[in-house]
């Protein structure tokens, strides 16, 4: 069944995520090396939030954020090609998952513009923002800090929202939008399986 989806309330800047049909073009800059840029380096302290114990470099998800997931990991995962999308927010890249129809179900990934990366996050839940999130749940991805959060819980609505630390100074926001299909009630294990398969091509530069 064919949903009509809401965007929830995004913790930082809007990714609008649809009525943006304009797509960048060009060639991204090629990454020069897996190791970290030190100028991405942080404190990682800030209201609780964890450190990132080994930092990925994130310049490959700056320069074109479609490039995040390889072909082998679409094929697994059952999306399409991705698509670029410069917003506010900065450069993002939404996949579309083949199997649905009506093209209602989507995930999207984008470097969160926040420079203190999930301490600014934390921080933001801590100066009042815990009595506006209607879910906070911290986690992992990969071995990697993470949270589920967003101020409205669309979740039964096929909607999650999930914020990596891939340094101490830079969160990757993932958000899967899922009309159809079992994630249509249940979209974080999708919204997962793409954080992590994010994570290891970080890894493997």
């Amino acid at each position: 069944m064919n949903r009509r989806l809401v965007l929830p309330g995004l913790v930082l800047a809007a990714l609008a995520l649809a009525g943006c049909d304009s797509t960048t073009t060009g060639t991204a800059n090629p990454v020069a090396s897996n190791a970290p840029d030190t100028a991405t380096q942080g404190s990682g302290s800030g209201n609780g939030a964890p450190k990132v114990s080994n930092p990925l470099n994130p310049a490959k998800l700056k320069a074109d954020a479609c490039s995040v997931l390889t072909s082998l990991q679409r094929s697994s995962l059952g999306v399409e090609d991705g698509t670029p999308r410069t917003t506010s927010a900065g450069t993002t890249c939404a996949w579309v998952y083949r199997d649905d129809e009506t093209r209602s179900s989507r995930v999207d990934i984008a470097a969160d513009p926040n420079t203190d990366g999930l301490a600014g996050i934390y921080d933001l839940y801590a100066k009042g923002g815990k009595d506006q999130y209607e879910y906070w749940e911290p986690t992992e991805v990969s071995g990697y800090p993470a949270v589920y959060a967003a101020t409205k819980d669309f979740r039964a609505q096929g909607q999650c929202k999930l914020l990596v630390g891939v340094t101490d100074t830079q969160a990757v926001q993932v958000f899967a939008q899922i009309g159809n299909g079992p994630g249509a009630t249940d979209p974080c294990p999708q919204t997962l399986k793409v954080a992590e398969a994010m994570v290891q091509t970080l890894k493997e530069g």
